[in-house]
């Protein structure tokens, strides 16, 4: 009689199982579906790993420059100090040369300053003016004089 048992339910599970499909709930999907749902799902995947890497380029980005900034003010702290001892550095080797070069100098330029003061004390520029003056009023006379012998052949009427 157990057998009789077995086999009825066996008999019963396979009529009954012909009609049951339990891996399709549903009708199946035409292909195109799927190809629909398997973009749409990459397409959501995508797009939330973008965010996330904006998110994380984000984070990155604020911490450099938080690590940055200071490193830039010490930079420029750094350029600031060498540029001003370079100055100083460079104010005392001109002095230096400049003390070194003052004879050679002097001897250079003192042919020059003693003529010069030669010329002024040589120079009288009150006689100056007077000859300047007394030689201009006889250019003028002799002008006028040439003027006037000038007319006299042009104009024979005079």
């Amino acid at each position: 009689m157990e057998i009789m048992k077995i086999l009825l339910v066996i008999a019963l599970v396979v009529c009954t199982g012909c009609q049951a499909n339990l891996f399709y709930a549903d009708e199946p999907k035409p292909q195109l579906e799927q190809l629909t749902d398997a973009f749409r799902s990459y397409f959501e995947r995508a797009k939330s790993r973008t965010s996330q890497l904006g998110q994380e380029i984000n984070q990155y980005t604020t911490k450099l420059k938080e690590q940055m900034d200071p490193l830039a003010k010490d930079l420029m702290t750094k350029i600031t100090e060498g540029a001003d001892m370079l100055r100083k550095r460079i104010e005392v080797e001109v002095s230096t040369v400049r003390c070194a070069l003052k004879p050679y100098i002097e001897y250079v330029t003192s042919p020059f300053e003693k003529g010069a003061e030669y010329i002024r004390e040589s120079l009288d520029f009150e006689d100056l003016k007077a000859t300047v003056l007394q030689k201009s009023e006889e250019l003028r006379e002799s002008l006028e004089q040439g003027v006037k012998e000038l007319q006299a052949k042009l104009d024979p009427s005079t």
